[in-house]
């Protein structure tokens, strides 16, 4: 039932007339408004899991429907000590008045001689008995058991007629046997409540009722008996089936407050962890709702504990995400900063895109390490951060695109200049064949580069031929190393990594010098040593032969690093 509608229940109650039954609805009224905030508090719960891994972190506004409800409660609770207290002064008065029937009656049992006139004061005295009606006091009972036996006493001390006793013996037989079937009657009832407020009642009619004939009156005893143990019994039955079913439920609540409790002291690592246990909450609060009421003593405590443990667990998540939320934000703007490097890089140009390609590389590893943001942004930054990555490798795509297709070409100019190169014939004239070679090589340097997979294969192709053509000149052995030797320079110096062969090429020739010069410097030692022995003749002209050599390799060699230092 929506609280609005108990409410409304509330109101009517409010306008009935005030009575002990007015108490006891509202007492039940209460208990459904508790039931439907829980309710409401859990849909409250639901609500705030629909936000992921985002709850809010405000509490929610306060329900005015809740206001009114105190309101209207405040009002019944003052109307109930208002008719306690009257109810209290009710009792008192009549319980005053009830001593003084009592009182009277024995007065007229012990001073009345006229038979007649004492039996009419005698019912005048029961029917105000009567009137006064029945007192829920413990004062009650042996005021109760006093005016009984006074009755009796009058009955059978009196030396009333036969006909009048007869007469009252009979009409009380009837008031007795129609109150057994008004009690027998309560056994069909469903409601225990009902039965055990009726029963109430008829017992204390049953004591109000006057005598019976004495062959009446142990038959009617035990059957009243029988009829209010059976009656008792059923009442007994209900509540111990209700106290051991409150206890179960009271057993179950205790498990579902110990797994709320354990979830509530865990912090979860993972805005999935913590969804995952939401929802788990969600089904135990479910559950809860579904078991019933605990034993009334117990059902508010536990329902306390089960809240605050439930609060607890809310109140951790909100704090997760609420950090979580500082963490997504400072990486949102780091991941700007990248969008914006990133979309640098991608509005640039570039003839050469190895360092713009490493930094690019550079930034999507940075993407990577900087973690999560809110998820309605990270679809959003990540689009943007690739859109750029795709138009820097798109660009870059495209420019070596066309620089393969330009390089393919460059290839078929070299592979058309070497099939030139080798139907070239020389004339036999040195001067005019070597400057053919150097336009030879002058026309391979222009043409700028081929396909990677095919440079050194080209370029080994190229020096072959070449070299062989410079063999064919008749040249002496000195000048035609020194053409080659130029001619190599002048290849190496139009590779792509030219400096680093050109300082590998000179390194080596350094080297081949200084080990000449040392073995220049041992021959000359040597030729000392020679020059002053006898018999030396033969391995002395060895030795100038040798140095001699040495020193034309020298001169060969020191031609070479001045082509270096020309070509510098």
């Amino acid at each position: 039932m929506m609280k609005d509608e108990i409410i409304k229940k509330l109101e009517d109650l409010i306008k009935e007339d005030i009575s002990e039954e007015t108490f006891v609805k509202a007492e039940d009224i209460k208990n459904e408004y508790v039931l439907a905030c829980q309710h409401v508090e859990h849909e409250v719960h639901v609500a705030e899991m629909a936000g992921g891994e985002h709850p809010e972190t405000s509490l929610p506004a306060k329900d005015p429907l809740d206001g009114r409800f105190n309101e209207l409660i405040h009002i019944l609770d003052d109307r109930e000590r208002k008719f306690k207290k009257l109810k209290h002064e009710e009792i008192a008065s009549k319980l005053q008045a009830k001593q003084t029937i009592i009182d009277e009656l024995q007065k007229l049992i012990s001073e009345e001689t006229n038979i007649g006139k004492a039996f009419h004061n005698f019912k005048e005295l029961q029917q105000r008995w009567t009137e006064i009606g029945n007192i829920p006091s413990h004062n009650y009972k042996n005021l109760q058991a006093a005016y009984h036996r006074h009755i009796h006493n009058f009955y059978y001390n009196m030396k009333l007629s036969k006909d009048l006793r007869e007469l009252d013996f009979k009409r009380n037989l009837e008031f007795r046997l129609q109150l057994l079937s008004k009690i027998e009657s309560l056994l069909q009832m469903e409601s225990i409540k009902g039965m055990e407020r009726l029963l109430t009642l008829y017992r204390m009619e049953w004591s109000e009722l006057g005598p019976t004939s004495m062959e009446k009156t142990e038959e009617l005893r035990n059957r009243y008996r029988e009829l209010i143990g059976i009656a008792l019994q059923k009442i007994r039955d209900f509540h111990q089936e209700k106290i051991k079913h409150e206890q179960h439920n009271l057993e179950a609540k205790k498990n579902l407050l110990e797994r709320v409790v354990k979830m509530s002291e865990e912090q979860f690592e993972t805005p999935k962890q913590w969804q995952t246990m939401a929802d788990t909450i969600n089904r135990i609060v479910d559950e809860w709702k579904k078991i019933g009421y605990a034993p009334k003593g117990d059902n508010e405590q536990i329902w306390t504990e089960f809240k605050k443990a439930l609060n607890t667990f809310h109140q951790n998540r909100r704090n997760y995400f609420g950090e979580l939320k500082k963490v997504h934000k400072d990486n949102k703007e780091k991941k700007l900063e990248l969008i914006k490097k990133a979309e640098e890089l991608s509005s640039a140009s570039y003839e050469v895109w190895d360092d713009a390609t490493n930094k690019l590389i550079q930034l999507q590893k940075q993407w990577k390490d900087v973690g999560h943001v809110d998820s309605w942004d990270e679809t959003k930054l990540w689009k943007k951060f690739r859109e750029n990555c795709d138009k820097f490798f798109g660009a870059k795509r495209d420019f070596f695109a066309d620089r393969d297709k330009d390089q393919i070409v460059n290839l078929q100019k070299k592979e058309e200049l070497i099939k030139k190169l080798e139907a070239f014939t020389p004339t036999g004239n040195a001067e005019d064949d070597l400057k053919s070679l150097k336009e030879f090589s002058t026309e391979w340097k222009e043409i700028p580069h081929v396909p990677f997979k095919d440079k050194q294969r080209i370029h080994d192709q190229y020096k072959k031929v070449l070299d062989a053509k410079y063999d064919s000149l008749k040249l002496d052995s000195a000048n035609l190393h020194l053409m080659r030797f130029k001619s190599n320079i002048d290849l190496l110096s139009h590779g792509d990594d030219s400096s680093h062969l050109l300082r590998k090429e000179k390194s080596l020739l350094q080297d081949k010098m200084k080990k000449l010069q040392a073995t220049i410097n041992q021959y000359e030692n040597n030729l000392g040593f020679f020059t002053n022995s006898k018999n030396m003749g033969s391995l002395l002209k060895e030795v100038e032969a040798n140095l001699s050599r040495a020193h034309s390799e020298m001169e060969l060699l020191k031609k070479k690093m001045s082509l270096f230092n020309e070509h510098k």
